[in-house]
């Protein structure tokens, strides 16, 4: 059996005292790819990693080529501050606050640059995030073939890969078996240095990579751990470094135009009970998703599905329902949305 090592990279930040990212080393001796997987850029987004922690014991066993660099907690200021970015505050939490011009008006909007994921491969003299993007990608990321870098989004939305729309990054994310695959546009590889997201860079520059959103931030969820883990070890075996091949891969949707998404939408002002399902289910048309409870006049409607498929949304929210509590409240406004299904063109 191959043995992980746990090696560290020790990190200078300019205004923060000199710490060492603990990861995982597992070489098994023999020439082959040499995969990638990061957990926890973003501080609030934790499922990675505990993915990530069940999977090492299981490839010390099962690895027979390549080497795997495993980082569970990539970008650990930010873990350190439980919120997204290095600098989020209670107030911002995504970061500092820039002037953009959008529609012909000027708008104050989050700065990339405090998202480490929209600054690789990183600026040494950069602000913190990129700095740390550089250390990251000078001391382990450089030297990987291929990268499975793993985010949360809020618990609203199925868990989902998210390839760059190239052929082999999409390949690639089909052989996870993740309940939905949503390709992306390919990444631009011509007259430009950047800065991409971590999957970009290496779809860029002649490697293969996808990025993964699990269900939930700020918590680790059995279920979504048990995704993970198998989409692991379905990416090793298509990669040759476990023996087999992906298990599963029938039950991917991806969404595209082979799908068509229903949305359910609140008729009338509420409160919107869930009914106990979750993303990812399957539900049949007329089943019952919910209900929605007036404060005006106290009736109750019943929210049905309007046709079989699969949950990719489900449950009340708005746009902010990552970082604040208000956006994840149950009460509805008519025509929010209440639930999106999935189904596959006949």
């Amino acid at each position: 059996m191959t043995r992980a090592k746990v090696r560290h990279l020790t990190v200078n930040i300019k205004s923060k005292p000199e710490f060492r990212l603990a990861y995982w080393d597992i070489d098994s001796g023999r020439e082959g790819p040499c995969l990638l997987v990061t957990a926890a850029l973003h501080g609030n987004e934790v499922q990675g990693s505990e993915v990530i922690r069940r999977f090492c014991p299981l490839a010390e066993k099962k690895i027979v080529k390549g080497r795997m660099l495993l980082i569970p907690f990539a970008n650990p200021l930010a873990v350190w501050n439980r919120r997204p970015h290095i600098v989020s505050t209670m107030a911002n939490p995504k970061g500092s606050m820039v002037e953009r011009l959008i529609n012909g008006k000027k708008m104050l909007v989050p700065d990339p640059r405090d998202n480490i994921n929209c600054t690789w491969p990183g600026n040494p003299d950069g602000n913190m995030a990129e700095q740390m993007s550089h250390a990251l990608f000078k001391g382990i990321i450089e030297q990987a073939t291929h990268n499975i870098d793993l985010h949360c989004y809020n618990r609203f939305w199925a868990t989902a890969a998210v390839p760059e729309g190239e052929e082999k990054a999409i390949e690639f994310a089909m052989a996870g078996a993740y309940p939905f695959v949503i390709p992306g546009h390919p990444v631009i590889k011509t007259n430009y240095n950047g800065p991409y997201i971590l999957s970009g860079w290496f779809n860029a520059n002649g490697r293969t990579a996808y990025s993964v959103e699990f269900s939930g931030q700020y918590s680790v969820v059995e279920k979504e751990v048990g995704v993970g883990v198998r989409a692991l070890i379905n990416s090793s075996r298509y990669l040759g470094m476990f023996r087999g091949k992906p298990a599963g891969i029938e039950e991917t949707i991806v969404k595209g135009p082979a799908t068509r998404d229903f949305t359910v939408r609140a008729p009338f002002e509420g409160l919107f009970v869930e009914n106990g399902l979750a993303t990812g289910d399957f539900v049949r048309k007329g089943d019952l998703l919910g209900h929605l409870f007036s404060d005006r006049n106290l009736r109750t409607a019943r929210i049905l599905s309007p046709s079989d498929g699969y949950l990719y949304a489900y449950g009340r929210h708005s746009n902010m329902c990552d970082v604040d509590l208000a956006d994840m409240h149950p009460y509805s406004d008519r025509g929010d949305t209440l639930a999106v299904v999935v189904s596959k063109k006949c």
